[in-house]
């Protein structure tokens, strides 16, 4: 019985700004941020010196994602539903690997950040090193709860802010000039959000 926890998931509610500093959050907050970035507050609290800075990339900014309009006028949301909709239990899961590529490369190859979106996380980022790799992981409400830590559900990606920052699409990463291609701060949670 105790490898089948009932799950509590929290419902996602609209926070009304796409990133808050992540000291300041509780558990309270995993309505808005998910549970790995509302927990990481009581770190920032605790020993602050011992856990490095962080900001939390809101619920909204997922959904606003989702909402946007991919090329042929239909939203990245609608988009995802008729490739994931039809799996019932259990699921024939050679088919489900095909149908969630299929999502990862809509994430990550057709979607954008809009620009008010992008200027808006450059603007949340502007306190970090540009020319320093910065982490983005996963915080959603299926994660790091009471029943179910999730611990390595999803994949992490680190982004180079100066590569964004830039005005052109060439290579090299401005971080690490070893990686032929530009590897910045978007591409770095659009993969985030494909893992998901």
């Amino acid at each position: 019985a105790l490898k089948t926890p009932s799950l509590q998931l929290a419902r996602k509610e609209r926070y009304g700004a796409y990133v808050a500093d992540g000291t300041g959050l509780t558990p309270a907050d995993l309505r808005f941020f998910g549970g790995k970035a509302a927990h990481f507050g009581l770190l920032r609290r605790v020993i602050p010196e011992f856990s490095p800075d962080a900001l939390a990339f809101s619920f909204d900014l997922w959904d606003d994602f989702l909402d946007q309009t991919l090329p042929g006028g239909q939203s990245l949301r609608a988009a995802i539903q008729p490739r994931l909709g039809g799996f019932r239990h259990p699921p024939d899961v050679a088919a489900v690997r095909v149908s969630l590529a299929a999502v990862r490369d809509l994430i990550t190859r057709a979607a954008r950040f809009s620009p008010a979106q992008q200027q808006a996380i450059l603007s949340d980022l502007a306190g970090f090193e540009p020319l320093r790799k910065t982490r983005f992981r996963s915080s959603t409400n299926l994660e790091d709860t009471e029943s179910f830590t999730g611990a390595g559900l999803y994949e992490s990606y680190s982004g180079c802010l100066a590569d964004d920052l830039d005005d052109d699409n060439d290579g090299p990463c401005l971080c690490d000039p070893s990686r032929g291609k530009e590897r910045g701060v978007f591409r770095a949670i659009r993969k985030v959000f494909a893992s998901f």
